[in-house]
């Protein structure tokens, strides 16, 4: 394992401290959020037994039945001004969806909503046949006992009945009629304590009329009637061939509502609903930023929306993902991925219209020992928000409505999520950069260690001289080593120039005291001797001889390596320089047979190189000296070829013999200075020189010396480039 990658280990163990302060900051979100659960548990209990208290908001709430009636009309708060001009397009803003009535012959969609103290309708007839209302004529020619028909004269076209009753049993009975599509004011349908007058125009109660493929769409503005009021309403259809009102669309008929107008006795049978100003004005106080409450009826109808859910101070702005800028978004996304998943999210409590709660949840509520439970999701409201909800239901043991208390959990999480996500990722920041650090150390301790080992490794060349090593001017272990080695080297490359002066200087010394020996045995008498003398004479003459032979070897081999150095080289045919130094090595040997391997590929053509023919031929020498020594069957064979490489054309000249094999270690130290592997029956001087002379001269010439076993013997040769091959 190199020091990057322990130092890598090193850094990745940092992350175990991110890590231990990622459990922990999951166990603290789930403490807080677990501490809004309670929060929000402990405002929705004191606020529904603040709601409870009030007789107002009561006697709001009572005036929901037990069941639902078709004739019930809900009238939405809208939170932009609508404009009477026929047209929806300001209806869109509304979220619920329109009502549709129909019969055998039309069909009336309507759609109700509040804003500053009036009422809104908006109805789309089908109507195949619209009629206007025709004004009459006057008549002077009436006889005696005629009368003219009141309610012909009120309307005898298509028109707009609405009735409405309050809480006083007071009644106002409009028809809105109109001769022409356009604006119409509504007029008075029947006598009463307040409209003694039939058909006087009313200004309070505006209408717009405009018609289209289907039929006709009238949008029509009133006072706003008492949460408490009662209402009906007919579409009158009349056809352009007769006047009778046979046909009428709605929740009333209009005869029984002239009936009830004249009589002033019984009710009507649909109620009015619409967000209490009661119920805004109890629900406010509890109500904070990020927070939402809706007050709803028995029926499930909403009757107060106080929301602040996307309400937040600076601070909780600053830490909005949507607002606090790109890189807090991100932080806080992914923080909350990572701690949401393992939250269940439950279904919404709304529905998509966002009016009407569902009597599915509210069947899950369990009343009983006057007990009233809660229901609290985590949930996806219908903005994507992630929100925290607590249903209840309102009234005490008589129950008369439900409260839906919401928090903005993603707002929540965003303040306290944030803060907890910044420490976290300053944890993971900083393990990150002291990983990176380590491993940017590491880095370049590696780098500097390699290349004070690269500069090791070419401090001493392949034959055993000492180059050198820069030392380097850091201040640190590293430097300090280099430093050693390279003043390491400098002193043992002055013993090797010291060693191999001494060669030199030992031939110089030895050779005059080894002359005079070598002259007085040389000059004894060898007649005045008995024949042991003589043999001991002859003994120390062997022995001069051989000091002799070893200092011309040493004098030689150290001359051979400057000789190498300098040598001056030149264009060679290497076929024409190796047959000459066949026949010279049969003259030499003549006991031994020397045969000849050449490649047939530059057996007839010529085989160029740069190379010194007198360093080639010394080389050839020690290669055959070598093959000859170790010759069992007399046979050398010397070897001639050449081969095509990536980087060109390579000469092989190599000698093979017939004898005993090489063992792997021979083989790795064959060519080292003083290495002799002999039989020891072998009585010639031998230093271990020639091969390694044979390496020095291949690796002048750019090439390499080898040696490899072959079925009976060994090969021995070396490779060197060629520069053309002519055939």
């Amino acid at each position: 394992m190199n020091l990057r990658t322990q130092m890598l280990l090193a850094g990745a163990l940092t992350l175990a401290v991110p890590i231990i302060g990622w459990q922990s900051v999951k166990q603290l979100d789930h403490s807080l959020r677990q501490t809004r659960i309670d929060a929000q548990s402990l405002t929705v209990a004191n606020a529904r037994l603040a709601l409870a208290e009030s007789d107002q908001l009561r006697q709001v709430l009572q005036l929901s039945r037990e069941t639902a009636r078709d004739s019930d009309l809900y009238a939405e708060r809208a939170k932009y001004p609508l404009f009477v001009d026929g047209y929806q397009d300001d209806w869109q803003n509304l979220t619920a969806p329109p009502v549709r009535i129909r019969n055998e012959h039309n069909q009336l969609k309507y759609r109700a909503a509040t804003r500053d103290n009036r009422l809104y309708l908006f109805f789309e007839i089908s109507d195949s046949n619209v009629v206007f209302h025709q004004p009459p004529v006057l008549r002077t020619d009436l006889a005696e006992g005629e009368y003219i028909d009141e309610q012909e004269v009120l309307v005898n076209g298509d028109a707009i009945e609405i009735l409405i009753q309050n809480s006083r049993d007071q009644l106002e009975h409009i028809l809105f009629r109109s001769v022409a599509p356009g604006p119409l004011t509504g007029v008075t349908a029947s006598r009463s304590q307040h409209f003694p007058r039939l058909g006087e125009s009313q200004s309070r109660y505006k209408g717009f009329w405009i018609n289209d493929n289907d039929g006709f769409q009238l949008e029509i503005s009133l006072p706003l009637p008492e949460i408490s009021s009662t209402i009906g309403f007919a579409f009158i259809d009349v056809d352009a061939n007769s006047a009778a009102r046979e046909h009428w669309t709605g929740t009333m008929s209009p005869d029984a509502m002239r009936k009830l107008s004249q009589s002033n006795s019984g009710g009507l049978d649909g109620r009015l609903f619409y967000a209490s100003d009661i119920a805004d004005q109890r629900l406010q106080p509890w109500v904070t930023r990020g927070t939402r409450a809706r007050l709803y009826d028995k029926q499930g109808r909403l009757l107060s929306d106080i929301n602040s859910l996307y309400e937040k101070t600076d601070e909780e702005y600053e830490f909005d993902p949507a607002e606090g800028g790109l890189f807090n978004a991100i932080l806080f996304r992914l923080f909350a991925y990572f701690v949401a998943d393992d939250e269940v999210l439950s279904q919404p409590f709304q529905t998509s219209a966002g009016l009407d709660l569902p009597m599915d949840d509210v069947s899950q509520l369990k009343f009983g020992d006057g007990i009233q439970d809660s229901l609290t999701r985590h949930y996806i409201s219908i903005d994507n928000d992630r929100v925290l909800g607590t249903l209840v239901p309102v009234g005490g043991d008589n129950l008369s409505g439900y409260l839906l208390f919401e928090s903005n959990e993603d707002l929540a999480t965003a303040y306290s999520g944030s803060r907890v996500a910044r420490l976290f990722s300053l944890l993971t920041l900083v393990s990150l950069l002291a990983g990176i650090v380590l491993l940017a150390y590491a880095s370049i301790l590696s780098i500097r260690i390699r290349n004070l080992s690269r500069l090791a490794h070419k401090a001493v060349a392949d034959d055993g001289r000492v180059r050198g090593l820069p030392h380097s001017e850091a201040r640190d272990e590293i430097g300090d080593l280099s430093r050693n080695l390279s003043s390491l080297l400098t002193r043992t490359s002055n013993y090797n120039q010291y060693l191999e002066a001494l060669s030199g200087r030992l031939s110089h010394e030895l050779r005059t005291p080894l002359s005079v020996v070598k002259t007085s045995i040389e000059n004894m008498d060898r007649d005045r001797l008995d024949s042991e003398t003589i043999t001991l004479m002859d003994r120390a003459s062997g022995g001069a001889d051989q000091l002799n032979a070893i200092i011309r070897a040493l004098v030689e081999s150290t001359r051979l390596e400057q000789t190498v150095q300098q040598a001056q080289k030149h264009m060679v045919d290497i076929v024409e320089w190796f047959g000459g130094a066949v026949e010279r090595y049969q003259q030499i040997y003549p006991r031994i047979r020397i045969a000849t391997q050449v490649s047939k590929s530059i057996r007839h053509g010529e085989l160029l190189t740069q190379a010194s023919p007198e360093l080639l031929q010394q080389a050839l020498d020690k290669l055959v000296d070598n093959a000859v020594s170790f010759a069992e069957d007399q046979l050398v064979t010397l070897v001639l070829d050449k081969r095509e490489q990536d980087d060109g054309t390579v000469i092989t000249i190599a000698v093979a013999n017939n004898g005993p094999k090489l063992d792997e270690g021979a083989r790795t130290q064959l060519f080292d200075p003083m290495f002799s592997q002999r039989n020891q029956a072998d009585t010639d001087l031998h230093l271990g020189l020639g091969l390694y002379i044979v390496r020095i001269i291949a690796q002048a010439h750019q090439g390499k010396a080898w040696a490899k076993n072959a079925p009976n013997g060994v090969v021995v040769g070396m490779h060197i480039p060629a520069l053309s091959v002519r055939q």
